[in-house]
């Protein structure tokens, strides 16, 4: 494992060479072609005119329901036009299979992104710039050195892990990068990350209703970036989009998906993963190994855990996810204007690192890859993975052989974060102080407990020294057994420098602080739940 701060060399020197600005050069004949693998699946799936009458029934009613009711700005303005006419056609009897083509067609059109590599270049300047404003103090060589920026990005922004074989691997095959799901400004962070790795740049999915703002559609419309509207339920939009997704894959481009499906509201690893998407991979390798015999270009998971101080959406997020188990909600939503500037002043003054972590690559199948792109399993044994494909494939079983290929994956992916996962000392100090609170009051429920008013929580500083040293002892060892990775400053042994250092960092742009030191020297919260939230970071090793 290795940990580096250099720029990389690019992998593919002429931007204009990478997969995805290919492809945006062929829009036109990837749209038809998505159009017609959407259009074979359907019709093999509901070969009679009854069941495919059915389903397009079905598909325009809810459709014609959402156009009424759940309109968006970004949704066209003959959209409720477009569905009538639809109703019409299928009242009238006309052909199904021209109905469904023209709903697949518009749909087809609505998911395709753009690439312009102005606009790219464009947007990499401004991650480069947002993210040096969050991580870097306000002072006079900030604002009269602007160059220095990447530079000081390097030194910000801590990329771990299996560096050299993600590099080698985007050479010979395609990635599909499943990174954890904590912040909004993930996706600019693994922008960042790419380009500082040398990578092409990725296809990735986003949500349509980001695209209601003019700002960032002007951004995303022109960065290859699909769109997923999550109000279409229907199969007609969800083999279209499957399609898609699936080409992308099968014509070389670098794929991102976030397999948790939405951002951890309890601030915990992901565990129970969506799998819809991950399909589509398999169905990419299945067809590059059919199209191409065992020369096929492989498909490679790699599996990347983010880890921040400070995730600005926190409060909201664990007050979201609290309200889903029944706890009630406390407070506002809203943030006085005091508690603002003093949220900008944090924001300006302080400064902060984030970890980024690359797991361990691995085929399709959840086993181990190497660099060279040769697959091993647990035993270290070589496994030929077309043979497994086309032992599927020639069995008939390949639907259910992929649902539980897919669960497999999806459970090394998981273990993958796990041990990836970078153990930051605040993490650590938030961990000890919360399993202090929940010893003192060991009579309270979950529930119970995080209702506590914040004056009610104290715990004295040698206490919290006491858990913190027993819990790093044991993180430690789970880090020399290889279960996880950590921030190398833990490794000091000044435990009193690694407490400040962790109080100084945790949440520090929250404008209410999950933990810090009153003038007494006691440790108190000025918000328990989302102390509880950086706790939870550090669930499921056993730790408690």
């Amino acid at each position: 494992m290795s940990q580096n701060k250099q720029k990389y060399t690019p992998i593919i020197p002429k931007a204009e060479d990478w997969p995805i600005a290919q492809l945006n050069r062929q829009r036109e004949p990837f749209i038809q072609a998505v159009i017609d693998k959407a259009m074979q699946t359907l019709l093999a799936t509901y070969s009679t005119t009854d069941d495919l009458r059915a389903v397009l029934v079905k598909t325009v009613a809810t459709e014609r329901v959402r156009s009424q009711r759940k309109a968006w700005k970004v949704d066209p303005a003959d959209e409720p036009a477009f569905w009538q006419q639809q109703e019409a056609a299928l009242a009238d009897g006309g052909n199904m299979a021209a109905i469904l083509e023209a709903i697949i067609n518009r749909y087809a059109h609505e998911i395709a992104g753009n690439f312009r590599m102005a606009h790219y270049q464009l947007g990499q300047r401004a991650i480069t710039y947002t993210l040096t404003q969050m991580l870097n103090p306000l002072s006079l060589k900030r604002v009269t050195q602007p160059w220095r920026m990447q530079e000081r990005l390097r030194e910000r922004i801590h990329i771990m892990g299996e560096i050299d074989e993600l590099r080698e691997l985007a050479k010979i095959g395609t990635l599909l990068m499943v990174p954890t799901h904590f912040s909004h400004i993930d996706s600019m962070l693994i922008g960042w990350i790419t380009q500082t790795l040398g990578l092409p740049h990725f296809v990735y999915g986003a949500g349509l209703n980001l695209f209601n703002s003019r700002f960032f559609a002007y951004f995303l419309n022109n960065l290859g970036v699909y769109k997923v509207d999550r109000r279409k339920k229907n199969l007609p939009y969800l083999a279209t989009l499957n399609s898609y997704s699936s080409l992308a894959l099968q014509w070389g481009c670098h794929s991102l998906f976030y397999p948790g499906g939405t951002r951890s509201r309890s601030g915990a690893l992901e565990q129970q993963l969506k799998l819809g998407l991950l399909g589509t991979a398999f169905e990419a390798q299945r067809c590059n190994y059919q199209a191409q015999g065992s020369d096929g270009r492989k498909l490679f998971v790699v599996p990347v855990v983010l880890s921040y101080n400070c995730v600005l959406e926190a409060p909201l997020l664990v007050n979201n996810y609290l309200a889903s188990q029944g706890h009630a909600r406390l407070g506002s939503s809203s943030t006085p204007p005091y508690k603002l500037l003093k949220l900008t002043n944090n924001f300006f003054t302080k400064n902060s690192t984030i970890f980024v972590s690359i797991g361990q690559p691995m085929d399709l199948l959840g086993n181990r890859v190497d660099g060279a792109g040769n697959s091993y399993d647990a035993q270290g044994g070589a496994v030929d993975t077309y043979a497994h494909f086309l032992e599927a494939e020639n069995g008939g079983g390949a639907g259910s052989q992929q649902d539980n290929h897919t669960t497999t994956l999806s459970n090394a992916i998981v273990k993958a974060y796990y041990k990836a996962n970078c153990v930051l000392i605040s993490y650590l100090v938030a961990f000890a102080a919360f399993t202090c609170i929940k010893k003192q009051h060991a009579a309270l429920d979950e529930k119970a407990l995080l209702q506590l008013p914040p004056e009610k929580v104290r715990i004295s500083y040698a206490t919290l020294v006491e858990t913190f040293t027993q819990l790093r002892v044991a993180i430690l060892q789970l880090h020399e057994e290889g279960k996880l990775s950590v921030e190398p400053m833990l490794k000091e042994e000044n435990i009193d420098w690694m407490l400040q250092h962790g109080l100084a960092n945790l949440g520090l742009y929250h404008a209410q602080r999950p933990l810090l030191q009153n003038k007494a020297g006691e440790i108190v919260t000025q918000d328990l739940r989302t102390l509880f939230y950086y706790h939870n970071r550090l669930q499921g090793y056993g730790l408690e």
